[in-house]
C-alpha cells in the first residue's frame, strides 16, 4: 500500500507539472481528482463535527456530561442551510446563511482590529528607542520613522508638500521594500514546495537521492 501510494503521489505531480508545457488531459485529470478529494475530505469532517460537536453532546452524552441543549440553535440553523436544493424553500437557507456572515463578519473585524491594528500599534510604541549608556537603537528608529512615514503617505487632509512631502515619500520608499519582502517570501515558500515534490520524486519514487 506504501508503494501504491508512492506510485500515485508520483503519477499526480507529474500531471500536475505537465501544465508546465501547456494544459493537456494528464493535467485536467490530476485537478478533477484533488478537487473531488478534497470535497469528499470536507464533507466527511464536516459530518465529523456535527456528530462529535453537536449530536453527541445533546443526545448521546457521555457518562456524568448534562446534555448541552443549546447546542440544538446551531444544529436547526445548519440543516437549514440544506432548504436551498428545494425550489420553493429556498429563501429559508437565507436566514442561517446571513446568521454566519454576520458573525464570521463580527469574529474576523475583532481579529484583525486587535492582531494587525492594536497589537502593531502598541508594538510600535513600546519599542525602546536607546541601550544602555545613552546609545540610541537605530533599528527602532528606522521602525518608527518607517511608521510615520506610512501613515503620512495616507493623509489626505492637506497638501503634501514640505515636510508632508518628504514623510509621505519615506513611507512610500517603506511600503515598497515591505511589499517587495512579502512577495519575496511568497515566491520563496512556492519554491520550497517544488523542491518537497522533486525531492519526493527523486528520492521517494525514484531512489536517486
Amino acid at each position: 500500500m506504501e508503494t501504491l501510494g508512492i506510485w500515485i503521489g508520483a503519477l499526480g505531480t507529474l500531471a500536475i507539472l505537465s501544465f508546465l508545457f501547456r494544459e493537456n488531459p494528464f493535467f485536467r485529470t490530476a485537478e478533477h481528482l484533488f478537487i473531488g478529494l478534497a470535497a469528499g475530505i470536507g464533507i466527511f469532517y464536516g459530518y465529523q463535527t456535527i456528530v462529535t460537536n453537536a449530536w453527541n453532546p445533546l443526545f448521546n452524552p457521555a457518562d456524568g456530561e448534562v446534555r448541552k441543549w443549546f447546542l440544538i440553535v446551531p444544529l436547526v440553523l445548519g440543516v437549514l442551510l440544506y432548504t436551498r436544493f428545494l425550489n420553493k424553500g429556498k429563501w429559508i437557507s437565507r436566514i442561517p446563511l446571513g446568521f454566519l456572515v454576520g458573525v464570521g463578519s463580527a469574529l474576523a473585524i475583532r481579529g484583525v482590529i486587535g492582531a494587525s491594528f492594536m497589537s502593531q500599534i502598541l508594538a510600535t510604541m513600546q519599542l525602546p528607542l536607546w541601550h544602555t549608556m545613552a546609545k540610541f537603537k537605530i533599528d527602532s528608529i528606522l521602525f518608527i520613522l518607517g511608521v510615520i512615514g506610512t501613515l503620512i503617505y495616507f493623509y489626505f487632509s492637506r497638501e503634501q508638500k514640505g515636510p508632508l512631502k518628504v514623510g509621505a515619500s519615506i513611507g512610500k520608499w517603506v511600503m515598497m521594500i515591505a511589499f517587495g519582502a512579502a512577495f519575496g517570501n511568497t515566491v520563496m515558500a512556492r519554491m520550497s514546495l517544488l523542491v518537497g515534490r522533486i525531492y519526493f520524486l527523486l528520492g521517494e519514487w525514484l531512489h536517486i537521492l
